[in-house]
This record gives structure tokens, sequence and C-alpha cells, in this order.
């Protein structure tokens, strides 16, 4: 399924954000401009300057920043200092299952859930592949690894993980804890390692080196997934080039974030974090959120590769636990498996109101 530019308004304030970073940065995106109102309203992003500094800040528990990430005309500059201080004084509460990170342990297996049903549904990974290690033989990139919950759960499925975090408290923590696993240290398939970089220095591998290059050292992936990441970084444009560039031809990205709506401001915002305090105050800045289609339009643009689904997920505060809603198809993993609770009765729009997932396609090599 392709979300074509054309059906999308020129009132959706995400794309003059997007068109003035990729200006910015030498990523301007012809279709973009042809958006009605887009170049008229470059000039009043709130997001970005010509520099790339933002004009205001955020936090974010995968964050992708670095602290010595040069600022060059030839760099994709998407860090956020800010976020990554808050995330790395917390990186010892990681694998604290009743810590600050609680809610992204809850996420956590309907995120794998989504990730096996999406790589089923476009063949990447068979639905007669082993049930212990379905991913085994691809490799996987996870942009904003934080403190490893995702990097973990995919290598124990059998890919070869390569975890991404600005911080270093994180990477540590997440390095500490692979190592208490016997199946992550050769009792299996699988296998992860993390890096302390951003996605755009591993491009350039902390060199200014060229694309061909890194693509012959095999730097490129079968999937890359950031998950509620992109709300948090200075620059989305930038950095859904380099998710794009990182990716194979024929490769899977998944991505995640929130909607921008008045119930997404409700609840994660006044709820979660002022009044039941379920995640740190902060964590969150709503005129940051990207809805589905402003999304979906970034990743055709500029990470080149086709959106072939957007599910929601919401939190059932009865089971107290994180569901996957129905997809736009009418599909629901969730549903299917049996493990659906009343979230997986909503449909879209109210399904990707809040928290929403996003896969999309490389096209394959010509």
């Amino acid at each position: 399924m392709s979300y074509s530019m054309a059906r999308i308004s020129s009132r959706i304030s995400f794309l003059p954000r997007i068109n003035a970073a990729t200006a910015a940065h030498g990523l301007r995106s012809p279709r973009l401009a042809r958006v009605p109102g887009i170049q008229a309203r470059i000039s009043g992003a709130r997001v970005f300057s010509s520099t790339g500094t933002p004009h205001h800040s955020s936090t974010n528990d995968n964050n992708t920043s670095a602290s010595s990430e040069p600022h060059s005309s030839s760099s994709v500059y998407t860090v956020n200092k800010e976020e990554i201080a808050k995330f790395a004084a917390m990186s010892d509460e990681w694998w604290a299952p009743q810590g600050p990170f609680k809610m992204l342990h809850l996420m956590n297996p309907p995120r794998i859930r989504y990730i096996r049903s999406r790589l089923e549904a476009v063949g990447t990974i068979s639905s007669t592949a082993s049930k212990r290690f379905p991913l085994q033989g691809l490799r996987v990139l996870d942009v904003g690894c934080g403190g490893g919950l995702l990097s973990e759960s995919l290598a124990r499925l059998g890919a070869q993980v390569t975890g991404l975090d600005a911080s270093v408290e994180n990477v540590q923590m997440a390095l500490i804890h692979a190592k208490k696993d016997p199946l992550l240290n050769g009792g299996g398939p699988g296998s992860v390692e993390y890096r302390h970089q951003t996605a755009g220095n591993l491009l350039r591998s902390f060199e200014f080196v060229d694309m061909e290059q890194l693509v012959e050292e095999g730097l490129q992936f079968d999937v890359v997934c950031s998950l509620e990441v992109i709300e948090h970084v200075d620059n989305p444009a930038g950095f859904l080039k380099v998710l794009g560039d990182l990716l194979k031809p024929n490769g899977d990205l998944i991505l995640s974030t929130m909607s921008r709506t008045k119930l997404s401001y409700f609840l994660t915002v006044l709820c979660a974090e002022h009044l039941l305090r379920m995640v740190p105050v902060g964590t969150h800045h709503w005129s940051k959120f990207i809805n589905p289609e402003e999304l979906a339009a970034g990743v055709e643009d500029l990470a080149k590769c086709q959106v072939v689904n957007i599910q929601g997920i919401g939190f059932n505060p009865l089971s107290g636990q994180w569901e996957l809603t129905r997809s736009r198809d009418g599909s629901n993993v969730d549903s299917s498996t049996g493990s659906g609770g009343w979230m997986s009765l909503l449909g879209s729009p109210m399904a990707e109101a809040v928290n929403y997932f996003l896969s999309a396609k490389k096209a394959p090599a010509p």
C-alpha cells in the first residue's frame, strides 16, 4: 500500500519542517516541494534553522544523538544532547521491570509480534521458518537501542543485531546485560553488538567516507528498526534518509512513533507524565509528534521505501498490557493469535490516534 503525496494536504505541519531540514542539509525533495503551501511556510518552521539547531528540545527513551558528532556541512546532524543526558542518568534502570522504563518493558512483546508479522507478510521470513529462531540469517539494525530491550529480543530469535545508541551509559548497560545470557554469547544463532554511535556516524564510520565504500564493507542491513525515536530527533528528514541508506535493497524498515492529536497529548503528556507518573516528566514533546500520513510521506520521499503497513498500538488499562489495534487492511496479528484484547477491535483513525507502527519496503536492486 503506497501513500501518495498527492493525498497530503497543505495543512500538514510536519512537511514544512522536513523540507526545511532537507534544504539545510542538501536533501531537498522535489515531491515535497510540490505540495501546495510548503515552500511559503518553510521560513516559519519551528524546529529547524539553517544550521540544523533546534528551537526547542525534547527527551527520548531510545534517543539518537551523539555528544561528539562533528557539525559539518556533510554530516546529517540529528542529535539532542539534553535528551541524551536525561536518559544517560537513568541508564542503570533500563532492565528494572518496575522502573522508569516499565512501559517499554510492557511494550516489547507486541513490538516483537508486529515485527515478526510484518516480516512474514512481505516474505522476508517464511511462515514455516524455525519457531524458535525465525529471524536466523537476518542482519538487523536497532537505531536508538537504549539499554537493549528490543535488540536482545531480536537476537534471541536468531537475528544478528547491531544496536546503536548515542548515550555511552546506555551502551555500557546494554553490554553488561547481554553478557548474562548464554544464548546471546554463542549459545544460539543470534548475536548482538552495541555501538556508541548515531546512524549518521555509522554511515561515516567516524570518518567522511563515501557510501559505496561502506556498502562494500557490509554496513547495510536486512531490517532497520527505530522505535519511539524519530519524534525526539532534531532533524527527522536527515534521520529518515540515513535509515534508508542503511537498508539493503529489498530490505524492511520498521518505525514506531506517536500521532500529534489531542488524545495523544491527553494520554502521553497529561496522564502518563503528570497525573499517573508512568513515565518521567518531560519524556514527550507533543509538538514533535508525527501523524501517520506525514511519516509515510517522509519515508517514501526521503528513505526511498514504499509504505506497506500502518497499525496502531494502545495501552489497555484493564489488562495493564499494550495491545495491537487493527491494521488499515483490517488484519491484526494479536487477534489471529488470540493475544488481543478490546484494543484489537479498534480501527483507523482512532487506532492510530496515539501510538502506531509503520513498516516499509525498499525496492530490490535493479
